[in-house]
């Protein structure tokens, strides 16, 4: 009797090892227009990363991987918009990042400001409107996406402007509020397959979501941005891409922020609240690598 329930038990574990109980991704009903303001998406984001202090959702449909996020936080701003946000997918949950994409490309041509942590600075109505005008020079640069790992047709870099045709497309903006706000998507066709089945419902993917340090010794490039690095591995460097895509880009006021759910088994905060986000503030440069990881499985409807 002893063995029969020794038995049992191994079984049990075995199962209960195998079979781990993953979030999946939201399931995006409302259709995206990819320009920076985030409407159709919920508030509060669905996810936050004190690590990297950002807000934000994964979602699909069918045909698409959705990617927004949300940043109050003025030095984080302006470090995604000097090296961008690099979106690494894994379709074998092995944290193996072989696909990915980066937005911003980087912007060198733009002579850096440095932040400054004088709290009385920071409020200054001059330097405020200083910083301002070099975040907007920053956006206005944003013209590219790097691809890594796609299709070979598709090249490593794609310009939004004029609009490419693969589907893939990215937009920053800044809301009325002074939130950062990212929205890409991401065709399964360009590296996975035409359009989802319901046995991918069993699918889980790995993401990364990374924001490089700022390389201080290209200040003052050429205005053609900084096409460094590439992602390789378990990261990814190099690369990026701008608004534009189902519906076009642009900057414009709206948008939502905040929140958070654990997500897979990686450290992001669900409803968070306000605490983590000012400590990570607090603590916020312009260098230094951040990032952060989170398996889902896909959503199927």
């Amino acid at each position: 009797m002893k063995k029969v329930i020794s038995a049992f038990i191994i079984f049990f574990l075995l199962i209960s090892c195998t079979n781990k109980i993953y979030n999946s991704s939201s399931w995006q009903s409302k259709k995206v227009t990819v320009d920076g303001n985030i409407p159709e998406w919920s508030n509060p984001l669905r996810f936050y990363d004190q690590e990297t202090g950002l807000s934000y959702c994964i979602s699909n449909d069918k045909f698409n991987i959705y990617f927004c996020c949300s940043v109050s936080d003025e030095f984080l701003q302006t470090k995604i918009l000097r090296s961008g946000i690099e979106l690494g997918i894994d379709t074998l949950g092995k944290k193996n990042f072989t696909v990915g994409i980066r937005y911003p490309t980087g912007n060198s041509s733009v002579t850096e400001m440095r932040p400054n942590v004088d709290p009385q600075a920071i409020t200054d109505p001059k330097t405020r409107s200083d910083r301002s005008a070099y975040k907007l020079k920053l956006l206005a640069e944003a013209r590219e996406i790097q691809l890594i790992g796609f299709k070979p047709n598709l090249g490593k870099y794609i310009s939004l402007t004029p609009q490419n045709s693969s589907g893939i497309s990215a937009a920053i903006n800044f809301d009325n509020k002074g939130f950062l706000n990212y929205e890409a998507v991401i065709p399964f066709s360009t590296f996975y397959k035409n359009q989802l089945i319901p046995s991918d419902s069993d699918k889980v993917f790995d993401y990364q979501i990374k924001i490089n340090q700022v390389n201080r010794s290209n200040n003052g490039g050429n205005g053609s941005g900084n096409r460094g690095g590439g992602m390789n591995g378990g990261g990814m460097r190099g690369g990026g891409m701008r608004g534009g895509g189902m519906g076009g880009g642009g900057m414009r006021g709206g948008g939502m922020r905040g929140g958070g759910m654990r997500g897979g088994e990686m450290g992001n905060s669900e409803m968070s609240g306000e605490s983590g986000r000012n400590n990570y503030q607090r603590n916020a440069n312009s260098s230094g690598t951040t990032k952060t990881t989170i398996k889902l499985k896909l959503a199927y409807k």
